[in-house]
């Protein structure tokens, strides 16, 4: 498939979280179009589990849809940081647990049709407890979630955001 060729770029807004620019593109039949394209940078995800096959999931208020998710831990990667490093940071942020092993499961991207972030996804296991370093901003309750309970929790919409099912589906899986 022939890659659409970007004729002209026009940032919109630039913001702390997300930008957006109006890419004005060339289709492979010739014609031209439009794209609105939310830009994020890389983020990972992380499917922390115990000793006795609990994920340690979050539940937090999410403004744009309007209600509590069930998720795992995440969040963005820092310049100059690595996947795992940022994994490892999100995860004691968050959680309050470090890890003794982070190893890499896979990744997405969350909404390629206008979003650009691509997500890193990561079990972590080895958890030691600590406290949690959440941000100013963040409100979060931690929640045991027992690995074999996912797929029903899935089915059932409680568990509902795209980096969450993946990373899940694929520890489950795994698991097996």
């Amino acid at each position: 498939m022939t890659p659409e060729e970007t004729l002209n770029s026009r940032r919109i807004y630039s913001g702390r979280v997300v930008g957006l620019r109006v890419d004005t593109v060339r289709l492979p039949d010739g014609r031209t179009t439009q794209r609105e394209i939310v830009e994020h940078s890389e983020a990972v995800a992380i499917v922390p589990l115990d000793a006795r096959s609990n994920a340690i999931m979050v539940r937090q208020y999410r403004k744009p849809v309007e209600r509590q998710l069930l998720e795992i831990p995440a969040g963005g990667i820092e310049p100059g940081e690595s996947p795992e490093a940022a994994a490892a940071r999100e995860l004691k942020e968050e959680t309050g647990y470090s890890a003794g092993k982070i190893e890499r499961i896979g990744g997405i991207y969350s909404a390629p049709g206008f979003c650009q972030e691509y997500l890193h996804l990561f079990l972590a296991t080895d958890l030691v407890p600590g406290r949690p370093e959440a941000e100013e901003d963040e409100s979060i309750e931690l929640v045991m979630v027992p690995l074999q309970e996912v797929p029903n929790l899935i089915a059932s919409g409680q568990i509902c955001d795209a980096k969450s099912v993946a990373a899940l589906l694929l520890v489950a899986t795994a698991k097996r």
